[in-house]
């Protein structure tokens, strides 16, 4: 049977943190900047291979990003910038079910698991490979070869869905067919058009 594995964030769950991050910057980032601070971040990179703690990750953002909060109020204003599953995300995957066998792969921090969870992500997939459980993340070849390998299926058996032009190439040179989900909530159109 094929598996759908789904990227989270901008897939299936909104996510605001360069709107968030330019906040708390009080003026100091704009929203493109902060998008830059995010992608660029070592040290938010660690944190989602899982590499460093909590605390750490928040006291070295605060030090980095130059924000004028301690790490307990940061990490709580950091754990919801996954703010809502994007409409009609949970009804399309849940008329796949059965059909294929359903999976995530994401970038993403303990912090944001518990998020998504809490928006109620738990138990739609079989599998959740998560970057800070799997020590990788995308587009590291590495995370896309322990997918395939826990799966026990062959790359060609996988359809991988990601808003990030990178992680497609990635998973295309990996073996996978991959689709680019151009933006939020383009999920739904994109599955009925390709499946």
């Amino acid at each position: 049977m094929q598996v759908l594995l789904f990227d989270l964030g901008g897939v299936v769950v909104g996510y605001d943190g360069p709107g968030r991050l330019a906040a708390l910057s009080k003026g100091a980032m704009s929203f493109e900047d902060a998008r830059a601070a995010l992608g660029g971040s070592a040290n938010l990179h660690a944190y989602e291979r899982g590499e460093i703690e909590e605390e750490a990750f928040a006291a070295r953002a605060i030090d980095e990003w130059r924000l004028d909060m301690s790490p307990q109020d940061f990490i709580a204003d950091f754990e919801t910038w996954p703010d809502r599953l994007l409409p009609g995300s949970k009804a399309a995957i849940d008329r796949l079910r059965g059909r294929y066998r359903l999976a995530c792969l994401s970038n993403i921090n303990t912090a944001h698991w518990r998020q998504a969870e809490a928006l109620g992500l738990g138990g739609w997939f079989e599998h959740a490979f998560l970057s800070h459980e799997m020590g990788a993340r995308k587009p590291e070849p590495a995370i896309y070869e322990k997918a395939i390998a826990s799966l026990g299926a062959t790359a060609g058996q996988i359809i991988f869905f990601d808003d990030m032009p990178a992680n497609i190439n990635a998973a295309r040179a990996a073996g996978m067919t991959a689709h680019h989900v151009p933006a939020p909530g383009d999920l739904p159109s994109l599955l009925y058009a390709v499946l």
